[in-house]
Parts: structure tokens; C-alpha cells; sequence
């Protein structure tokens, strides 16, 4: 075998050797593998080569549902219970409506928090009844894919910025039966006109 056709041991970074004819031996493309210490280039699939341009962000249409696939235990259906200031439920409804979430339930409840259960302040106004603080509940009971939307249209609608604002809580449900049909899971929680059937008229145009 001729020097020119003899196989050419190449030597790559792992101590790993590469036999190439000369004919078909390329450059190695030694950009890909920097120096000991140097910093690495970010994976294509980064964080920051996947985020949006601020103008596609925009541009979203608000019922586009926002999935976040981290949610522990995973579960097909979730209740959101949001402790909210009792003059605020009406916004937060009125939001929701908006939004086509009409499976609303609320309760009155008393408790304390952050506030330590002594003051509460509404209209500016600081008052205190006893060691309870009168709150409402809200629980809505949506699939996966809307549960980023609702959190986010509650926050809006019920944040004064001050303490005793409440909370969020996100719990799993595992099916959602109605009583009058007999019908499960999606069909039984889909509500007619709601937040799903605007999800699903709209056609994407490929």
C-alpha cells in the first residue's frame, strides 16, 4: 500500500483514534471541542435560543393556552382553589367570564395568614373584627392546558399589591363525572360556549 493510499490515524479529544484514507480525510472542525477552561457554546436547544422575539410574544392571541408540563403529580384535570379578598370576587368572575371559564364555585370562608389575622385594610381603611379574617373561595376545576390562563387572569384580577392578597392552590383531580349525563373526563367538564369550544374554533392556517 502506497503512502498516498495508506490509512491516516487521527487523533481526537477521549483518546479516541479515527483511521481515514487520505482521500476522503477532512478537517476536524476542532471548533467544537474548546480548550480545558475555555466556555462551552449553548446548545442549540438552550433556553435562550427557544425564547420568542418580544414583537411574537405580543402577537400571541390571548386564548392560546399555556401548557407547563411540570406540574407534580401529573393529572388530565386540576381544581384551582384561589383565597381571595372578599370585594375582589367580583373582578376575578367578571375576568374569568372573559376568558369563557364558566365553572366557578365560591365559598366563604375565615382564616389568617400573612396578615396574622388582626388587620385588614380595604378602601384604605385598616379595620379589625376578631383573630379571622373573612375571605371567599374560589374553585374552578379546568383541564391541563388551562390552568396557566386562569392562574394568571386570578392574579391580575385580585392583586392589590398589599398583604392578605391570598393564595393559589393547585390540586390534582383525577376524573370529573356530570351528574345529569353520566359523561367523563373532557366531555363532562367541557362547558358549552366556554373557554374549550373558543379553543377549539379557532383554525390554524398553515
Amino acid at each position: 500500500m502506497s503512502p498516498a493510499t495508506s490509512p491516516a490515524a487521527v487523533s481526537v479529544p477521549g483518546g479516541v483514534l479515527i483511521l481515514q484514507s487520505p482521500s476522503t480525510l477532512l478537517p476536524f472542525p476542532t471548533a467544537r471541542f474548546p480548550p480545558s477552561g475555555a466556555a462551552r457554546p449553548l446548545h442549540a436547544t438552550s433556553a435562550a435560543s427557544r425564547r420568542l422575539p418580544a414583537a411574537a410574544v405580543r402577537a400571541r392571541s390571548a386564548l392560546e393556552p399555556v401548557v407547563f408540563s411540570g406540574y407534580s403529580p401529573e393529572s388530565e384535570f386540576y381544581k384551582i382553589e384561589a383565597i381571595l379578598r372578599p370585594w375582589r370576587v367580583s373582578h376575578v368572575s367578571a375576568g374569568l367570564l372573559e376568558m369563557g371559564i364558566r365553572g366557578v364555585t365560591v365559598s366563604d370562608v375565615r382564616g389568617f395568614g400573612a396578615q396574622g389575622g388582626s388587620t385588614e385594610r380595604h378602601g384604605g381603611s385598616e379595620f379589625s373584627e376578631d383573630t379571622f379574617i373573612a375571605k371567599v373561595k374560589m374553585e374552578i376545576v379546568v383541564c391541563r392546558e388551562q390552568v396557566e390562563a386562569v392562574i394568571d387572569k386570578i392574579i391580575e384580577n385580585a392583586r392589590t399589591g398589599e398583604i392578605g392578597d391570598g393564595k393559589i392552590f393547585l390540586i390534582p383531580v383525577s376524573d370529573v363525572v356530570r351528574i345529569r349525563t353520566g359523561e367523563r373526563g373532557k366531555e363532562a367538564e367541557r362547558m358549552t360556549g366556554g373557554l374549550s369550544d373558543r379553543l377549539s374554533s379557532v383554525v390554524s392556517i398553515s
